[in-house]
């Protein structure tokens, strides 16, 4: 009986030698695989929770860097957009100044006039532009175009609503302009309506109004004002893009950083992790051969 009692013991502690010598190698070789120092919590609950602080931060840098594409597409869009009404601005102009002349006739008014209204049509499409789903004039609301003409006006259906997105942890960016703001003047000391103006201009044509109130020589005056109302806008979607281009480059930088510093927490010397596989393989082959004679009692020590 106390030779079965003391073979049950030694059984047990080959059992536990055998379980850490496992345990070792095991760590090792999930070191081995992964290229990671940290794998579990219980490896180095210090450096884990540093590890876990700063891929959290990681996922926030990736958040603002998919925040600032969007911000840049969208003020690139609006951007291409005010190129072309200022275009059409310049465009109008040029109508408005040569058939401002009084040798003009009647009908070469009326023929210009169509121009001036093919001009305030394309204005409106860029005014009603949209991009990835959404109008970019709308402000929050996004059912319907902003923009439309009706009975001699055109009419905004959109709100005063500023999309912003977050670029760090400070700071956001706005994605677009009020259209209301932007094409008709609302909320400006100065501001002009775009779309009446063409609307005059054509009018004036049509009516061989030159010098009126609301003549042509007027609405020269109201495209100057029209031009440089788009092209503060656009002077403002410029710097947006300027800092959005900036706080790009200053996560792409940070998103390096914070690699570096979390792989000098949680990688692993490779060197170091190879050499000790090798040897916690060898020691743990070195148990099995060991536990196999330790475990294998003879028929002489049995009857003993």
């Amino acid at each position: 009986m106390t030779m079965r009692v003391t073979q049950q013991t030694i059984a047990t502690q080959v059992n536990e030698g055998l379980q850490r010598a496992y345990q070792k190698l095991a760590r090792t070789q999930e070191a081995v695989t992964t290229g990671y120092r940290i794998n579990h919590l219980s490896d180095d609950p210090i450096g884990a929770a540093r590890v876990l602080g700063l891929r959290g931060f990681e996922q926030s840098l990736i958040q603002y860097e998919k925040n600032l594409s969007t911000a840049l597409s969208a003020v690139e869009s609006a951007d291409s957009v005010l190129d072309g009404v200022v275009d059409r601005l310049v465009r109008a102009k040029e109508l408005a100044l040569a058939m401002a002349n009084d040798s003009n006739s009647p009908d070469q008014r009326l023929q210009t006039s169509k121009e001036v209204r093919e001009l305030l049509n394309q204005v409106l499409n860029f005014a009603n532009t949209s991009v990835e789903n959404r109008f970019i004039f709308a402000g929050f609301i996004n059912e319907t175009p902003p923009f439309s003409e009706a009975g001699g006006a055109v009419s905004y259906a959109g709100d005063s609503g500023e999309i912003f997105v977050q670029t760090s942890s400070i700071s956001s960016i706005a994605l677009n302009v009020p259209g209301d703001r932007l094409f008709q003047g609302a909320g400006l000391a100065a501001g002009v309506d775009i779309f009446d103006v063409y609307l005059d201009l054509e009018a004036a044509l049509q009516n061989n109004d030159v010098s009126g109130v609301d003549g042509i020589r007027t609405q020269i005056g109201r495209i100057d004002v029209a031009i440089d109302q788009v092209l503060s806008f656009r002077a403002e979607f410029g710097a947006r893009y300027d800092h959005a281009r900036v706080a790009q480059e200053a996560i792409s930088v940070m998103k390096i950083q914070n690699n570096e510093r979390r792989s000098q927490i949680q990688d692993a010397d490779a060197l170091a992790v190879y050499s000790d596989f090798a040897r916690y393989q060898q020691a743990f082959q070195a148990a099995l051969q060991s536990a196999s004679q330790m475990l294998q009692p003879s028929l002489l020590n049995f009857l003993k």
